[in-house]
């Protein structure tokens, strides 16, 4: 068998810790507690609306008490779930086979976390001119919905990190770049009625077919207009409505449709300017749903508003995760580099919780061990030497700060 790296212990303590996405991270968050608070550090945390999910961020000042500036080590501590896929191993207890170490997270990205865990104690030891920081989030595979919380407190205490490492796979390829990934819903209410006196009703599939139209020809503007980024391998945004759920049976006007998106925009796409678009759509549809009722009414002889104050449409944001997009030639990238990280810093189709640091100010990259195409499948794995490529990386991310 392959010599285990120095991290093992620690990618097996959290592997076998079920943190998958929407379900409690107390008992992982309480392992690394204790290991920060055997050093006299502060974990800080933050919470999801029902408490049961937390963020925790932990700072190693420098030698001379400075927390402001530094590095953020930033990990995600959910994994996805395992339901469904057929797995040869136990997946919450990491396997060796050959050069290749299987289990959940192994991959997407415990053992990251695991490469700067075991370095904890040197770090604590080592007279640092810069503070190291620590964040560990929540709920990242759904649409990194944790870790805004954490970033907001960070913004309040006015900790203010200079750079972020975010330890997504990439084969310790220095990420200077992805997509914004948004994901939306819109849930719209009609009016039912027998198929025969369809003019009586109001049919929320026939509006939601309109929304889904909108969000096709979305997709199909940046196809043939851009922008255009040639170093993505979809070199434009994107957009889908991928669900759509409405009706009861073929002779009953439909009272209910939902419809669910999805886009992915390049960093030079203002996301926001496009959630705006979205909007005035919704607004534009709601409109036309009451003015169908309207004519109901009129056709059916009915109370006027009496169908009116029936429809409804509603746009719900369920996950706002926006571009990466550092400048080539950017410090955070030379930094990278000069930890170990390969290339110069390309451009990928995933998301990650980068761009939300960089929204708060902290020049970010990905870069992280293993490969992001093993992330999420059944039997996820990750090669030993990839393990041992981060800690060496976290080595030379250590005689940095205390240089």
């Amino acid at each position: 068998m392959s010599t285990l790296p120095k991290s093992y212990p620690w990618i097996e303590k959290l592997v076998g810790f079920q943190t998958v996405s929407e379900t409690p991270n107390a008992g992982l968050l309480k392992v690394l507690a204790d290991e920060f608070e055997k050093y006299d550090l502060t974990p800080h945390y933050t919470y999801s609306d029902d408490e049961t999910r937390a963020n925790m961020f932990v700072t190693i000042p420098a030698a001379d008490g400075t927390t402001t500036g530094g590095i953020v080590i930033s990990g995600h501590t959910d994994v996805v779930p395992v339901e469904g896929q057929d797995w040869d191993t136990d997946p919450f207890t990491p396997v060796v086979k050959g050069d290749k170490l299987y289990g959940r997270g192994v991959a997407d990205m415990k053992s990251y976390i695991a490469t700067a865990m075991q370095l904890l104690p040197e770090m604590v030891k080592a007279n640092l001119t810069k503070p190291i920081h620590f964040a560990f989030s929540y709920d990242e595979e759904i649409g990194c919905v944790g870790a805004p919380r954490m970033i907001d407190d960070l913004v309040a205490r006015g900790v203010k990190p200079e750079y972020c490492i975010v330890g997504e796979p990439s084969m310790m390829q220095v990420i200077s770049a992805h997509k914004g990934a948004h994901r939306g819903r819109v849930t719209i209410r009609g009016v039912a009625k027998h198929a025969s006196l369809a003019p009586h009703g109001v049919n929320a599939v026939a509006v939601g077919g309109k929304f889904i139209t909108f969000i096709d020809d979305l997709a199909s503007e940046w196809l043939t207009d851009g922008p255009f980024d040639s170093d993505f391998v979809a070199p434009f945004s994107t957009a889908a409505a991928n669900v759509a759920r409405g009706g009861v049976q073929y002779n009953i006007v439909a009272q209910d449709c939902v419809v669910e998106y999805d886009f992915r925009s390049l960093p030079s796409i203002d996301a926001d300017a496009v959630l705006q678009r979205i909007e005035r759509k919704v607004e534009e549809l709601g409109k036309e749903l009451v003015e169908r009722a309207r004519v109901a009414e009129e056709l059916a002889e009915a109370e006027e508003g009496s169908l009116q104050s029936q429809v409804s449409i509603e746009h719900e944001l369920l996950a706002r995760v926006p571009a990466l997009g550092t400048p080539d030639g950017h410090d955070v990238i030379e930094l990278g580099k000069s930890f170990g990280g390969v290339g110069n810093g390309a451009k990928v189709t995933y998301g990650t919780e980068g761009g939300q640091f960089q929204e708060a100010g902290v020049a970010t990259i990905v870069c992280g061990p293993g490969d992001i195409a093993q992330a999420h499948t059944p039997n996820e794995w990750i090669e030993l030497n990839q393990i041992e490529q981060c800690e060496q990386f976290m080595e030379n991310l250590l005689c940095w700060a205390r240089s």
